[in-house]
């Protein structure tokens, strides 16, 4: 999804089961973000940082600069740009390939 709009939206609905979630906050709180930041479904700064999104180049990006940064693996859980449960399949496919 390349529309900065549909893509903070669908974040935004993603992330509204985690932002009332203490632990979370906290977490948050302790690597910078603020209150303000996790107001009224999350600021645009908080949700670009919490789901990428793009082309499939920007989201390879994203997931290389965890495994650059230390990381062993790098959980993806692709989110329907519909706004379903269901995980978006297809770009499992594409970033599987």
């Amino acid at each position: 999804m390349t529309d900065p709009s549909k893509a903070r939206e669908v974040a935004r609905q993603a992330m509204a089961f985690y932002l009332p979630l203490t632990n979370y906050r906290n977490n948050w709180l302790r690597l910078g973000f603020s209150d303000v930041d996790l107001a009224g479904g999350g600021s645009e700064r908080f949700l670009d940082a919490m789901v990428a999104w793009g082309n499939e180049a920007a989201i390879r990006q994203r997931i290389a600069v965890h495994l650059e940064a230390g990381a062993s693996h790098v959980c993806i859980q692709p989110l329907n740009p519909d706004g379903q449960p269901l995980p978006d399949f297809n770009a499992l496919t594409v970033l599987a390939g």
